[in-house]
């Protein structure tokens, strides 16, 4: 088996620094598998896992969701216990070739971000669909899955890749209330070390894109802004970072 060259994940896409909303549920199902694998077939929160005739975890929604940030966190997760495992990002998959997850099913955990990427590649769906097969049979892996497509969507050309892909558990993401998505700023700018005041933190929630990654490049920005200037984040700062 040849694994892809090792991918560099955000430092601080971890599960402490997700605010999972109303998805709760879904986080501690992940926690859970990231404390267990590769015994986690013996964990009493993952027995509705087990019993599943393919181990597959499934999150479903629009961008902006934090669907990486959760796989992200996963694999960091492996990694601190130097547990083997893999994350593809299907979205750079159009040049791969056939063989693209051989020998996957061997690995406890395999994390395929944006499975919708390759909905209509029929030589990649396949791949897929062999890999979901291998795993069936080997029983060795978990799968864990991000896309925008529902496992039915007819975007997925093969009939039976779409049938696989309902044997797994999905989890529909939510888009975070305004204040969830107040503390995720609030908490990310603390771990720049950016002082960011409820006056410019209220003023970037109200003048900018709601969606989470958009808010995160725009708190980078300013991070880079308030070095530069040597001056604590203000509103003025923000305005003149947004244009306005």
């Amino acid at each position: 088996m040849q694994l892809p060259l090792p991918v560099s994940l955000p430092v601080d896409e971890t599960f402490e620094s997700f605010v999972s909303g109303t998805d709760s549920e879904l986080v501690t199902l992940l926690q859970a598998l990231a404390h267990a694998v590769p015994d986690w077939r013996d964990a009493s929160l993952l027995q509705g896992l087990a019993s599943l005739k393919l181990p597959m975890v499934t999150l479903l929604g629009s961008a902006g969701r934090g669907k990486s940030h959760l796989l992200y966190a996963l694999c960091h997760e492996m990694a601190d216990r130097d547990i083997p495992h893999v994350y593809l990002n299907l979205n750079n998959a159009e040049a791969w070739p056939a063989n693209a997850f051989e020998g996957f099913e061997t690995l406890p955990l395999v994390c395929l971000d944006n499975i919708h990427a390759i909905a209509g590649n029929e030589v990649l769906e396949l791949a897929l669909f062999d890999l979901i097969n291998r795993v069936v049979e080997s029983q060795q892996t978990v799968l864990v899955c991000s896309s925008r497509l529902g496992p039915s969507n007819p975007a997925f050309v093969l009939p039976d890749l779409r049938s696989r892909l309902s044997w797994g558990v999905t989890y529909q993401l939510h888009a975070l209330s305004d204040e969830a998505r107040k503390t995720v700023v609030r908490n990310r700018a603390t771990a720049r070390g950016l002082k960011l005041s409820e006056q410019a933190l209220q003023f970037l929630l109200h003048h900018s894109e709601r969606d989470i990654p958009s808010l995160i490049n725009l708190l980078d920005r300013l991070d880079t802004r308030s070095l530069q200037e040597q001056k604590k984040l203000s509103v003025n700062m923000v305005k003149r970072e947004l244009g306005l």
